[in-house]
C-alpha cells in the first residue's frame, strides 16, 4: 500500500512537473529566460541543491556551462569542456543518464575547481537529445548523499526530452541573432574600409571591429604581415589595452556608442591614438622567422591554418619567452590569405577578461581575417599600379626626350643639308664677283663683266632671301611660345584671307566656293597663328591646281569624336591629290617636292592647331584632290578637355 501510494504520488508530481514545464516550454524563443524557468521547476520540484544545464558549441564537440543556480559560478565565466570529458562530457557522449551516490569516488569524474565541487556528493546527470544528437547536459546535485529514485530520474529525463525541442529553438533563435550582428558589424567594417585608400588605416579599422564587443569581442588583437625578402613575419600593428583599467574604459566607451559604430571607428582611426599605445609598440617589435616546426605563428603562416591554444605553456610551438611576452595562455591565431598566397596572421587573447575562445568566435575571427587580406591584397596591388604608372610617366618622359633629341638632330641634319647649297652657290658667286670687282680696278669694264657681276650678285641675293626663308621657317615651328588668345569670328577671318587670293585665283581660272555657317560662335584663338595655317592651306590647294579648278572652303560648327564641341574648317581642292609616297611624308620638317619650298608648311601648321588643342587632318583621294580638315575647340586651350 505504501509502496503503491508512493507511486501514486511521483507520478502525480511528475505530472505537475510536466504541466509547469509545457506552459513555457514554446512560450518564448529567449534562451536565457527558457533556461532558467526550467532550472526553477527542477529544483522546486525535486527538491535539489543546485541544478546547472550545458549546451553543445556549434558540431557538439565543445559543451559550455550555459545556465545555472546553486554554483559558486560568476555570470561571466566561460566553463567550457571537451565532449567526453568528466561525468558531463561522458554523458553527452554515451548520451545515457548517470546517477551517482557518490560522484567524488567515480572513475569518470574530473575536478573542476572553479565549480565548487568539493560541496556535493550525489549527482544526476541526463542527456538532452535531439533527433539523436547530443544538445545538451542536464546536471542535478546535493549536497548530502542521495540516492535518485527511478521516478525522480524518468521525470528529469522527461523534461529533458520536453524541452529539448524548445531549447534547440531557442538556441538557432540566438544563432541567427547573432549571425544577423555578425554580418552587420562585418558590412559596417566593410563600409569604413572603404572610406580610406590607407593600408594603415584599414587594417586599424579591421582590429577595430575584431576588439569590438558586438563583434569579436576579444581584449586585444595584433597583424604581423610576411616580409618576402627577409622570410619573417613582421609584427605591424597592435589593438587592445595596455593594462586592465584600461580594458574597462575602453568597453564603458564602447557601451554607450553602439548605435554610432562605423563613424566612430573612422574617426578613431584618423586621430591615430591607437598608434601611442604600449601594445602596439609591442606587437610592432615581434619578429618570427619563418622556419617549420619553431614557432606558432610562424606554423600558422607554413601550414595556411587557425590554431586555438588553450594551453600556451605547454605547446610545443610556443617558446617560453613568446608566452612571457603575451602573459597568457589561451590564445588564436589565423592566417590572412588572398589568391593562395599567405599575407600575415592574426593573434587574438582574452588576456583582460579570461574568456576561452571559443570555435564559433574563431570562425568569426576568420571572416574578420578575410576582410584584412583583402584590404592588404587591394593595397599592394593599388601601390603596384602606382609604381607602374610611375614607371610609364619616366618612360614616357625619356622617349619623350629621346624623340626631340632624334627630332634635333633630324632637323640640324635636314637644315645643314639645306643651307649647304646655297652657301656654296653664294661662296662661288662671291668669289667669282671678288675677281670681277679687282678686274675692273686694273682695267675698264667691258659691258658683258657688268652683266656678269649683276647676275652674280641676283643669284647671292636670290639664295640669301632663301635662306632667310628657311631659317624663319625652323624658327616657326621649334618656337613653344605662349599663344596670344582672343575672340575671333572665324568667318570672317577666313573672308579676310580668301579676299587676299582673289586675284590669284582669278588669273589661275579657280572657282571658290566659300559655305561658313552663321551659326559659328566666337572662339579663343591666336588669330595670327590661326591665319597663318589658313594661308598655308589655301596656298597649297591652289598651287596643286596649275590648270584652273575647284576650291570648297567650309566652316561650321561640329563634335568631334561624337564628344567635344568644335568648329571645324574644311578646304577641299580639285588638284587630283598626292601620290602615295609623297603622302606618308606630308607632316615631316623638311619635305617638300617644291623646288623653292622649305617643306615646313603643314609641320608649322600642325604644330599651331595642335597648340590650341585642335586636330588636323588630311583626306587624299588620288585622281580627285585633297581635303584637309581642321578641328578648333570652342574653349580656351587649358579648359577644353572639360567639355561634356
Amino acid at each position: 500500500m505504501n509502496s503503491e501510494n508512493h507511486s501514486s504520488a511521483d507520478e502525480t508530481l511528475g505530472l505537475e512537473i510536466l504541466k509547469k514545464v509545457s506552459r513555457f516550454a514554446s512560450s518564448t524563443l529567449d534562451l536565457d529566460e527558457t533556461l532558467q524557468q526550467i532550472i526553477q521547476v527542477i529544483m522546486e520540484e525535486l527538491k535539489v541543491d543546485t541544478c546547472a544545464i550545458y549546451l553543445s558549441e556549434k558540431g557538439g564537440k565543445q559543451f559550455q556551462l550555459t545556465a545555472w543556480s546553486g554554483l559558486p559560478v560568476e555570470p561571466s565565466s566561460n566553463i567550457v569542456l571537451e565532449i567526453g570529458m568528466g561525468i558531463t562530457g561522458w554523458v553527452a557522449q554515451n548520451k545515457q543518464t548517470l546517477a551517482l551516490k557518490d560522484a567524488w569516488n567515480d572513475h569518470r569524474f574530473v575536478y573542476f575547481p572553479e565549480i565548487g565541487e568539493e560541496r556535493f556528493k550525489s549527482m544526476l546527470s541526463v542527456p538532452m537529445l535531439f533527433k539523436g544528437e547530443s544538445l545538451g547536459v542536464i546536471n542535478v546535485h546535493t549536497h548530502e548523499e542521495r540516492d535518485f529514485t527511478n521516478s525522480e530520474i524518468s521525470i528529469l529525463e522527461t523534461i529533458s526530452s520536453q524541452v529539448s525541442g524548445s531549447i534547440n529553438n531557442a538556441m538557432l533563435f540566438r544563432r541567427s541573432e547573432m549571425l544577423n550582428k555578425e554580418l552587420s558589424i562585418l558590412y559596417d567594417i566593410s563600409l569604413a574600409v572603404q572610406t580610406t585608400l590607407k593600408l594603415e588605416h584599414g587594417l586599424w579599422i579591421i582590429l577595430s571591429g575584431i576588439t569590438m564587443g558586438q563583434a569579436g569581442g576579444f581584449n586585444r588583437a595584433m597583424l604581423f604581415t610576411v616580409n618576402e625578402k627577409e622570410n619573417v613575419l613582421q609584427g605591424l600593428m597592435g589593438l587592445g589595452p595596455d593594462s586592465p583599467e584600461d580594458a574597462f574604459r575602453i568597453w564603458s566607451e564602447l557601451g554607450w556608442k553602439k548605435g554610432n559604430l562605423l563613424q566612430w571607428i573612422i574617426k578613431e582611426v584618423e586621430i591615430g591614438e591607437y598608434r601611442k599605445s604600449r601594445f602596439n609598440e609591442f606587437a610592432r617589435g615581434i619578429t618570427v622567422p619563418l622556419r617549420p616546426g619553431e614557432h606558432i605563428l610562424a606554423e600558422t603562416v607554413l601550414q595556411k591554418k587557425p590554431f586555438n591554444v588553450k594551453n600556451g605553456r605547454s605547446h610545443p610551438l610556443v617558446t617560453e619567452e613568446f608566452h612571457h611576452q603575451l602573459g597568457v595562455d589561451a590564445f588564436s591565431t589565423v592566417p590572412l590569405i588572398a589568391h593562395e598566397e599567405v599575407l600575415g596572421v592574426i593573434l587574438v587573447d582574452n588576456r583582460y577578461n579570461g574568456k576561452p575562445i571559443t570555435e564559433p568566435q574563431l570562425q568569426l575571427l576568420t571572416r574578420f581575417a578575410t576582410h584584412a587580406s583583402w584590404v592588404m591584397e587591394n593595397s599592394r596591388l593599388f601601390s603596384r599600379l602606382l609604381d607602374t604608372n610611375r614607371e610609364l610617366l619616366t618612360t614616357k618622359e625619356q622617349l619623350s626626350e629621346t624623340e626631340k633629341l632624334a627630332a634635333l638632330g633630324e632637323m640640324a641634319a635636314e637644315v645643314a643639308h639645306e643651307i649647304k647649297n646655297p652657301l656654296v652657290s653664294i661662296g662661288g658667286f662671291a668669289r667669282r664677283l671678288q675677281e670681277k670687282i679687282h678686274t675692273l680696278t686694273v682695267v675698264e669694264a667691258s659691258e658683258r663683266d657688268l652683266e656678269s657681276i649683276t647676275n652674280y650678285g641676283g643669284i647671292i641675293v636670290k639664295e640669301v632671301s632663301r635662306l632667310e626663308k628657311l631659317l624663319k621657317d625652323t624658327l616657326i615651328y621649334s618656337k613653344s611660345g605662349k599663344l596670344d588668345l582672343e575672340e575671333c569670328d572665324l568667318n570672317s577671318l577666313l573672308e579676310e584671307v580668301l579676299d587676299l587670293f582673289k586675284t590669284w585665283c582669278y588669273e589661275k581660272n579657280i572657282e571658290v566656293q566659300a559655305d561658313l555657317s552663321p551659326d559659328v560662335v566666337q572662339i579663343p584663338v591666336d588669330k595670327q597663328r590661326i591665319k597663318q595655317v589658313m594661308i598655308n592651306l589655301l596656298y597649297n590647294a591652289m598651287e596643286s591646281m596649275e590648270n584652273g579648278g575647284q576650291l570648297k572652303v567650309k566652316c561650321y560648327n561640329d563634335e568631334f569624336a561624337g564628344r567635344q564641341k568644335m568648329v571645324t574648317i574644311t578646304f577641299s581642292d580639285t588638284g587630283g591629290g598626292i601620290p602615295d609616297e609623297v603622302f606618308k611624308n606630308i607632316f615631316n620638317p623638311f619635305f617638300t617636292t617644291k623646288v623653292s619650298g622649305t617643306g615646313m608648311g603643314l609641320s608649322i601648321c600642325r604644330k599651331i592647331v595642335e597648340g590650341h588643342g585642335g586636330t588636323i587632318r588630311v583626306e587624299n583621294v588620288i585622281g580627285q584632290g585633297v581635303k584637309v580638315i581642321l578641328h578648333l575647340p570652342l574653349q580656351k586651350v587649358s579648359d577644353y578637355i572639360k567639355n561634356e
